[in-house]
């Protein structure tokens, strides 16, 4: 490969079309749910999974999305994500 060739490089990317994955989790902010995809992997050291990643996919159940914004804000997301991502459906989700 030459200095100028770029390298393709093999991406998880997350399963957006199905929310009701096991490895979705949502968060809770009193005005509607922050949707996540989680990707974990096994910790020797402690003996189970533990979290390496953590992306939002979306939304559910939004009734104010200031709210949402500020919640956004709060974690250090952008609030662009309002206008990018999709909102699912309560019962899409994960039990």
């Amino acid at each position: 490969m030459s200095t100028y060739e770029a390298a393709e490089l093999e991406v998880d990317e997350p399963t957006q079309n199905a929310p009701n994955s096991p490895d979705v989790t949502v968060a809770d902010t009193g005005a509607g749910l922050l949707v996540y995809y989680i990707q974990t992997e096994y910790r020797a050291h402690l003996g189970r999974e533990g979290e390496i990643s953590r992306e939002l996919i979306g939304f559910a159940d939004v009734t104010d999305w200031t709210v949402i914004t500020d919640a956004l804000r709060v974690r250090g997301l952008g609030v662009g994500a309002i206008t990018h991502l999709p909102e699912f459906e309560v019962d899409e989700l994960p039990e």
